[in-house]
Order: structure tokens, then sequence, then C-alpha cells
């Protein structure tokens, strides 16, 4: 069993990606090992990732370690960084060199709305992953179980945020309803010594690690209560006119490597390990937990009749809803054009 020490550095290692906190990532670019190249060579190509090298980039890791960007002509090199410069990075293209990257449809609608040419072409989470989390003594079973209660935040940012703020629109909570606590980056070791009652984070981390401690965990999924358009790969409006071949060619890829994630997970986690840094491994098992509870966010009912990598166009609708209804967009954004499902057929 780990020791509570190194709690609250694992708890940094673990942080997801699509969170938009303010974690600093691995300044690295790394090149993905690939199969022998076809005649004529491979052409290199950028995925910004908004986070360390992690193992919920998996399906990535895992289409570079089978060949499949390879046997697309393509040469992937894995760039990580903020998840606000990866999407300003793609919107540059052909100015810059980022052609594709990861992040959550929430940050393509708020990039739209300030006039960056982004859109979604596979959605990877098809389920939002925030979650609000309780000792099971608690007693969180739904969202009126928070009434009362104080919950602990990293920070008012990023995806935590938002899963508070859809909670609330969806109960029509006023800001009375239950407090609010900014804790930093420290929601699994605050519920652990009982310094809050209630933490948002993420189901495929802090929970995880709770539960590593030994400690029965009850977890409320913001999905179940009012689901957000979650984390994808998005490119620029100005790729997909001039080079859509090379798009379906990238996603077409990238969905081999998810779909042979899901189907043996263990060979996936396996090759993920060849792309992260022994430094940002912490506990293996820990992280092997972590990929394993982040499969069913990624296939669902939505992929198994549309598809893996499928945009649920009316639950993008609900989050532009949600988001103007909040404050979080100053007006209407078009959201038939912040995303696309062109390339996964």
């Amino acid at each position: 069993m780990l020791a509570r020490r190194n709690l609250f550095a694992l708890l940094l290692l673990l942080l997801a990606a699509c969170s938009q906190q303010p974690v600093t990532p691995a300044a690295v670019t790394t090149v993905a090992p690939t199969a022998a190249p076809p005649a004529g060579g491979l052409r290199q190509v950028t995925l910004a990732m908004s986070y360390i090298p992690n193992v919920q980039f998996a399906p990535y890791y895992v289409a570079a370690a089978k060949g499949y960007y390879a046997d697309a002509g393509l040469e992937v090199n894995f760039d990580y960084n903020f998840e606000n410069d990866v999407v300003q990075r793609v919107a540059s293209w052909p100015e810059g060199d980022v052609a594709f990257a990861t992040a959550s449809g929430t940050s393509t609608l708020l990039a739209r709305q300030q006039g960056l040419p982004v859109r979604t072409v596979m959605t990877l989470y098809q389920e939002f992953p925030v979650v609000f989390f309780a000792r099971s003594s608690t007693g969180l079973k739904s969202a009126a179980d928070l009434v009362g209660k104080t919950v602990g935040i990293p920070g008012n940012f990023g995806e935590s945020l938002y899963g508070l703020l859809a909670v609330r629109y969806a109960n029509q909570f006023d800001e009375r309803a239950f407090t609010v606590q900014e804790i930093g980056f420290t929601q699994a070791q605050a519920v652990l010594e009982d310094k809050v009652p209630v933490a948002i984070g993420y189901a495929m981390n802090e929970p995880v690690i709770l539960r590593q401690q030994g400690v029965a965990v009850d977890v409320l999924r913001v999905a179940d209560v009012y689901n957000l358009a979650a984390n994808g790969i998005i490119v620029s409006e100005r790729l997909i006119a001039a080079e859509p071949e090379l798009v379906r060619s990238f996603v077409t890829a990238s969905l081999k490597g998810l779909q042979a994630t899901l189907d043996n997970p263990d060979e996936a986690f396996e090759l993920s390990l060849g792309f992260i840094p022994e430094a940002n491994l912490g506990d293996v098992e820990l992280q092997r937990q972590v990929l394993l509870e982040s499969l069913p966010y990624w296939a669902g009912e939505r992929t198994a009749a549309e598809g893996l990598g499928y945009t649920d166009s009316a639950l993008w609708v609900a989050t532009e809803q949600f988001m103007r209804d909040a404050g979080l967009l100053a007006g209407p954004v078009e959201v038939e054009a912040a995303f696309t499902n062109e390339f996964i057929r």
C-alpha cells in the first residue's frame, strides 16, 4: 500500500488533461516509434497534448506503437503543454507546426467564440469524466446529498468548475445550497484527512488513489447529472479545407489505436509505458487502474450505435446552452460548426 506521504505527489501526476488545471507539463516533444516506413518515407505531424505523458493518451500511443500511424504514412510527434496553449497552436495552422491537439468540447466552444477556427473531429471521452467523491460513510448517492456540505475544488477554473456549475444548473441549486472551498490540487488528500467531506476530481484519478489506500468511496458522476462535451481531437478549419485526407488518415489510425486499447487493455498499458518517462509513472499498478477506469468513458451506447469517436450533436447543444446560461459564454456559438463526424466514417 502506498504511504500517505506519497499521495500528493501521485495526485499531481495523475490529474487529467482535460481539466485545464495549471500543472506544469513536461516541456518535451517525443517522436513515436513506428513500424518500417513505406516507400517515400513518412510525413511528420505533431499531436499536441494538454498534459504530461500519461496513460490517458493510450489510444494514441498504441496507434504509434502498433504502426497504425506509419501505415497511414505518418510519423507522429507527441508534444505536451497546457490546453489553452494547444488550442491556440492548432488554430494558427499552417503558420504553426501543430496539426492536431487534444482538447475538451467546452474549450472548443470557448475558442470559437474567441474567433479561433478550430473543430473537433474525433471525440474520445463520450462522457464527462469529472466526479464528486466522498468517503462512503458520508452518504453521497445523489446531487441532493451535496446540500449543506462543503465541497473541495482545485480552484475556480477548468473542467472541475464546469462540472460543479453543471450540477448546480441541472438541479437549480443556488450558491447557498452547498459551500465551495478552494483546496488546490489536494482533493484526495483533503477527503482522506477529513478536511472536506466531498471533493471534485476525475473518475479515473482521485477515487482510484483513495481506493488504493483502502478507503471506500462513493462517486457522483457529473455525466449522470448533466453530461458535457468532453475531450477529443481538434484541428483547424484551414487544415480541414486544405488537407482533408490528412485529417482522415490521422483520425482513422487513432481510432484503430482506440479499438486496440479497448480490445486489449493489458497490451495497451504495456505499450504506453514506452512513451511515459519513468519519473512520471509513480506507482505502475495504480496507473494501470487509471487506464482501466478510463475505458468506459471512451466507449458506450453512443459509440455502439454510431462508432468510436462519435460526436453527439444533442450533447453539444446542451453544453452550449448550459455554458451560456452559466455565463461561461458571452453569447451563442454555432454548435454545428464546432465539430464534424465526417472523418470517423
